[in-house]
C-alpha cells in the first residue's frame, strides 16, 4: 500500500459523518451482484461494510453503519416490489413509500442487532473475518426462519453468474454458500490490515482465501463434466405461457378468454418453439398459478371443457383458486391435476402463503389492505405433498415463492422422494423488473441442493426447465406468449449431501465458531493489530 493509498483510506475513515454515507453506498453497490444485474465485483461491498465494522469502537456507530448498509442493499434489491402496487394504484398508491422504503427498513433490523458485536468483541485479526462472516449469515438465516421466512436475496444468489461455484451449495446449502462468500469478503478486510504485512502466516492466510473461490470453481466443475444431463425423450412436458396482463387475470370479461389463450397454446403440435430434437405431442401439460379464474373443483361443465384438448392419457398440471372444504368462504391457492375426461386425480393447496398478497398477518392490529381483494384471506394448506404421475413418478408441486425455501421443497417421506420439482407462479404483479429474474434463480438454487429437475411454469415469465445441477435447458422469456415443450428430466441416481442433512453443517460451523468465539475471549483481551 503506497502512501496516498493510505493516505485516502484515512480520509474516508477518519470523519464519522463519512461511515454512514459510505456504508450506504457500499450496500446499493453490494446490491448490483444479484441478478439480473450479476456484477461480481458488487460482492466488495460487504468488505467495505467489514472494514468500517473493524474501524468502529462503539456498539451504537455499529449499530447504525449496518443498518444503512442493510438498508441501502435492500432498497436496491428490492425495489421491484413496489411494481405490485401500481396494478390497483388507486387502492394502494399510498403503501409505496412503505413498501419502498419501509420494507428495506424492516429487515436491516435484524444483521444491525447482531453484527455489532463486532465493534466491542476483543478479537486477534484473523479470527475477525471468520466471526463476521458467520454472524452476517446467522442474521440471514434468522432472517429466512424468523416469523413467516423471507429468505430473498441471500448473499449466495450474487454468484448465480457461475454454474460451476454454485455446486457447492449441493454439499452445503445456500446458508454454507453464503458464508463461504462472506468468508472472502470479509478477509479481504486484511489487505488493509499494514501490521501483518510481513508475517509469515498473513501470506499463508491470504493464499488460503483466495484457493476458497478457486477451490470451489474446480469441484463445481468436476461435479458438472461427471454428470451430463439426463433426459427421457419418450415423455415429453409441455410449458405455457400466457403472458396475461395482472389488471385483466381476473376481470370477469376476460376469464374465458384467458382460458381460450392457454387451450390454444397448448394445442398447438408443430414445433415450432419447441427443442429441435421434440417433434411429439406432449404427455403433460402445466399451466401458471391461477391459470384458471374459476373454482373448477365445483364446475363440471368449465373442467369437461378444458380436458377436451388432451388426448388420452395426457394430464394437465394448472394452478386454481379453491374453497375449504370446512369453510366455503375461504379461498385456497391450488394446484390441479386433470385428465382428458376432466377429472381431478390429484390436488395440492398452497401450505406457505405470501403475507399481505394473500393475507394480512396481524389483521386485527395492521390496517393494511391485501394485495389480492378478489378474495378474502387465503388459508394455508395442510403442508407439502408428493403427487404421482404416470412415467414421471412422483412430483412436488410449489406454488409462487414456496420454491425460496431451502430445504422445504418436497415432504419428508423419503419414500415419496420427488423426480420432479414443479413451481407455479405469477410474477405479473412485479412486470418487467428485477423480481421475476431473481425467484427463477432463487428457484433453480433448489434443484442444486436436491439433485432434483425443476420445471418452472409462470404466467408472464419467466418460465423455465432446469436439470437437477441447475443447467438451464429452456426458458419462455419474461414479457412473451408462447410455450416449449422439455423431455422429462431425470434426477440424480443419489441423494446430495445436503438432502442428506439439511443444513446440518452449516448450523455445525456457526455454533463451533460462536463457541470457540466465546473460549477465546479467555485468551485474547485486545486487538494485537489494527487497520489503517
Amino acid at each position: 500500500m503506497t502512501f496516498g493509498h493510505a493516505a485516502l483510506l484515512n480520509l474516508l475513515l477518519t470523519f464519522s459523518w463519512r461511515f454512514p454515507v459510505l456504508a450506504f453506498l457500499a450496500g446499493l453497490f453490494s446490491a448490483t451482484a444479484l441478478p439480473p444485474w450479476s456484477f461480481p465485483i458488487g460482492v466488495f461491498g460487504f468488505s467495505v461494510l467489514f472494514l468500517l465494522i473493524y474501524r468502529t469502537k462503539t456498539i451504537k456507530k455499529g449499530v447504525l453503519i449496518v443498518w444503512v448498509f442493510s438498508f441501502g442493499y435492500h432498497l436496491f434489491g428490492l425495489q421491484w416490489i413496489s411494481n405490485a402496487l401500481l396494478i390497483d394504484s388507486e387502492q394502494f398508491a399510498w403503501l409505496m413509500p412503505f413498501s419502498l422504503m419501509g420494507i428495506p427498513a424492516l429487515l436491516a433490523i435484524i444483521p444491525s442487532l447482531i453484527i455489532p458485536i463486532l465493534c466491542k468483541i476483543l478479537l486477534p485479526p484473523f479470527w475477525f473475518p471468520i466471526l463476521a462472516s458467520t454472524l452476517w449469515t446467522l442474521s440471514e438465516y434468522l432472517r429466512g426462519h424468523l416469523f413467516t421466512g423471507f429468505p430473498w436475496n441471500l448473499p449466495a444468489y450474487m454468484l448465480t453468474f457461475s454454474d460451476s461455484i454454485l455446486q457447492t451449495a449441493s454439499l452445503v446449502g445456500v446458508y454454507g454458500l453464503s458464508w463461504l462468500l462472506m468468508l472472502f469478503t470479509a478477509g479481504s478486510t486484511l489487505l488493509f490490515t499494514r501490521e501483518l504485512w510481513n508475517l509469515p502466516f498473513y501470506r499463508v492466510f491470504m493464499t488460503l482465501l483466495v484457493l476458497v473461490p478457486l477451490a470451489l470453481w474446480f469441484y463445481g466443475t468436476n461435479r458438472l463434466n461427471k454428470n451430463p444431463t439426463g433426459l427421457n425423450s419418450n415423455y415429453i412436458i409441455r410449458l405455457v405461457q400466457g403472458n396475461i396482463p395482472q389488471k385483466e387475470k381476473w376481470a370477469p370479461q376476460f376469464r374465458l378468454r384467458n382460458i381460450e389463450k392457454y387451450i390454444a397454446l397448448s394445442k398447438i403440435e408443430d414445433a415450432q418453439h419447441s427443442q429441435k430434437s421434440i417433434s411429439k405431442k406432449p404427455n403433460l401439460v402445466i399451466w401458471p398459478e391461477t391459470a384458471i379464474p374459476a373454482l373448477i373443483a365445483n364446475d363440471d361443465k368449465l373442467r369437461n371443457w378444458i380436458g377436451h384438448f388432451l388426448k388420452r392419457d395426457m394430464h394437465l398440471i394448472t394452478g386454481a383458486p379453491s374453497l375449504s372444504k370446512t369453510n366455503t368462504n375461504q379461498p385456497l391457492n391450488s394446484v390441479f391435476v386433470l385428465t382428458a375426461e376432466g377429472h381431478i386425480t390429484h390436488r395440492y393447496d398452497k401450505a406457505h402463503l405470501v403475507p399481505f398478497g394473500e393475507y394480512v398477518p396481524f389483521r386485527g392490529w395492521l390496517p393494511f389492505p391485501k394485495l389480492v381483494t378478489k378474495f378474502p384471506d387465503f388459508k394455508a394448506g395442510p403442508g407439502l405433498t408428493s403427487i404421482k404421475l404416470p412415467t414421471v413418478g412422483y412430483i412436488s408441486p410449489l406454488v409462487c415463492f414456496e420454491i425460496i425455501f431451502p430445504g422445504n421443497v418436497m415432504m419428508a417421506d423419503p419414500s415419496k422422494r420427488p423426480n420432479l420439482l414443479i413451481n407455479l407462479t405469477n410474477d405479473a404483479w412485479f412486470g418487467k423488473s428485477a423480481g421475476p429474474h431473481q425467484h427463477l434463480q432463487h428457484a433453480r438454487l433448489r434443484a442444486i441442493e436436491e439433485g432434483i429437475p425443476l420445471i418452472r411454469v409462470a404466467n408472464t415469465g419467466i418460465s423455465a426447465t432446469f436439470d437437477p445441477l441447475g443447467r438451464k435447458l429452456s426458458e419462455i422469456a419474461l414479457g412473451e406468449a408462447g410455450y416449449v415443450d422439455q423431455n422429462l428430466i431425470k434426477p440424480l441416481g443419489s441423494k446430495t449431501l445436503y438432502t442428506k442433512i439439511g443444513d446440518s453443517i452449516y448450523l455445525l460451523i456457526t455454533a463451533l465458531i460462536l463457541f470457540v468465539t466465546v473460549l477465546g475471549k479467555l485468551f485474547f483481551n485486545s486487538r494485537s493489530f489494527k487497520i489503517y
